[in-house]
């Protein structure tokens, strides 16, 4: 089966609120796996409902259209759509008392616009609508099938959640969506680019994110149990190819998973920042929790502030500037002291537009200190803009610190093993 969302209301166009409803449409159709081909939105105007309902037509088996069943002169939905199937409008005895006893507990007489929300398409299935006053509708025609919903989102969903199981049969259609970082979008497409052109149930389908990817796996089954079984095979064979990118799933974030995975681990950090200038502690204490994980940050931006704060040497300063691995490192060991913390991290470098040490632009030193000892990395960016560069370094050193306690889980685990002889 086919099906087009279509929305119906002026404000959608004008910007003035956006059209949520044919996002949650669309996965409430993939869960009762029905494949979603258009989404189309019109305003409130007869001449152009009657057009786009009969492209409509030409298109989809199944045509779900919210908006248009207010009470106002210019909610149109039900009379074009039952013009367009010749069919009457007529009273629906149910809703119509619904709305009387609402009217009444205001203490008011109903009016003949709002006795037009009880009218409804003759032979149509009346979708009582818990959340609101007009009720939506199911008809059934030789050729296609029509769903007429509020616009109202909390309306709208009222009547799915009562009314689902009544409308569509047991296939499912499940997905699940893999988070990458460290591999651009057509780095991670060549690796997986036979899986990505033979998979058909379950596909692959790769979205592009700023300094991410997502791969979303999407698999039609007659029930939940097999599609999920198919997806996780999939996952298997994606993870064999670019697992060491991978980081999570669904909506979730760098920042979310790093604390989740230190917590786990019962392990502390503390941050001392210059370029990204509290930026990567911001993104951490946005996570609920993240005072379990988070001792302290320090932005020591000025050279006399990370002398101060974190004793880092002044020759270090003179003789290899700021942005160097020498006072990364010394950054680190000094927060790391500071704060009494498991792990800590410094991020140093050059974020434009122009060089303060002689370094080149885009130029970022961040080391990690723990109990071992300390690791430098240099990263090195294309000279974007200043914000950009800042980003990716925010990102990156997230990315470096799950890579970091993942090496350090594995040493743990060695360091554990009993060899018997």
């Amino acid at each position: 089966m086919k099906a087009e969302i279509i929305a119906v209301g002026s404000e959608l166009l004008l910007g003035e609120i956006a059209n949520t409803n044919a996002q949650y449409l669309s996965e409430w159709l993939a869960s009762a796996g029905i494949d979603v081909h258009y989404h189309t939105v019109v305003g409130d105007n007869r001449e152009r409902m009657q057009e786009t309902f009969r492209q409509a037509q030409q298109r989809a088996d199944l045509l779900v259209i919210t908006g248009g069943l207010g009470p106002t002169e210019d909610d149109l939905t039900k009379e074009v759509l039952a013009d367009l199937l010749g069919r009457d409008l007529v009273l629906d005895q149910a809703a119509y008392e619904r709305i009387e006893g609402f009217l009444k507990t205001r203490q008011r007489e109903m009016t003949n616009n709002e006795q037009k929300q009880a009218l409804v398409i003759d032979g149509a299935t009346v979708l009582r609508n818990d959340a609101g006053l007009a009720p939506g509708m199911s008809v059934q025609t030789e050729h296609h099938q029509y769903i007429v919903l509020p616009g109202v989102p909390r309306e709208m969903k009222q009547i799915l959640k009562d009314h689902f199981s009544h409308l569509f049969g047991q296939e499912t259609i499940r997905s699940r969506t893999l988070r990458f970082f460290g591999i651009g979008e057509s780095a991670l497409n060549d690796r997986l680019e036979t899986l990505i052109k033979e998979a058909t149930n379950p596909s692959v389908a790769p979205y592009a994110e700023l300094a991410e990817v997502r791969l979303r796996l999407t698999a039609k089954a007659l029930d939940q149990q097999e599609a999920d079984r198919m997806l996780d095979e999939l996952e298997q064979h994606v993870l064999a190819e670019v697992g060491m990118y991978f980081y999570g799933y669904g909506e979730t974030s760098l920042p979310e998973v790093v604390l989740k995975r230190y917590q786990e681990a019962g392990l502390t950090l503390s941050l001392a920042e210059s370029l990204t200038g509290g930026a990567v502690a911001s993104g951490l204490v946005d996570v609920s929790g993240a005072s379990q994980v988070l001792r302290g940050s320090a932005v020591v931006y000025d050279d006399a502030a990370k002398q101060g704060v974190l004793s880092v040497p002044e020759v270090l300063l003179r003789e290899h500037t700021a942005v160097s691995k020498e006072v990364a490192i010394a950054m680190a060991e000094g927060v790391r002291e500071l704060y009494q913390s498991d792990i800590a991290v410094a991020l140093t470098g050059e974020a434009g537009p122009t060089s303060n040490s002689g370094k080149v632009v885009g130029t970022v030193y961040c080391a990690v200190a723990d109990a071992r000892g300390t690791r430098i990395v240099e990263w090195q960016y294309p000279s974007f803009d200043r914000g950009m560069i800042r980003l990716r370094a925010v990102k990156d050193t997230y990315f470096l610190l799950l890579k970091h306690l993942e090496k350090s889980t594995r040493v743990r685990k060695l360091a554990n093993v009993q060899v018997c002889e």
